[in-house]
């Protein structure tokens, strides 16, 4: 029975790294004295992690444990439409003013 066991904890190991490995881009904009965290989502899977990671944070910073100077917002690339930095900071600043509202 332990010689089933070890590789199949080892798989599922495996398998679970993999998934958690998605590649969420980040983006830190400094807004004078006030900054905003974006998670970019290029895929679907990836915008919902960018949601689970901004979710996270905003959660931490209202307990009093992230930084109180700094909001976390998640931003959805998966339509396809490639964004220059510029876009994707004055995407990230637009999503975090309808958020505050």
């Amino acid at each position: 029975m332990k010689r089933l066991i070890l590789p199949v904890v080892i798989a599922l190991g495996l398998l679970c790294v993999g998934q958690a490995n998605a590649a969420v881009e980040t983006y830190m904009i400094d807004l004078n004295g006030y900054a905003v965290i974006g998670f970019v989502g290029n895929t679907p899977e990836e915008f919902a992690r960018a949601q689970q990671q901004a979710n996270s944070w905003e959660l931490q910073r209202h307990l009093l444990l992230k930084p109180q100077s700094i909001k976390a917002v998640a931003v959805d690339r998966s339509e396809g439409s490639a964004m220059s930095q510029v876009d994707v900071h004055s995407s990230i600043i637009s999503v975090a003013q309808q958020q505050s509202l």
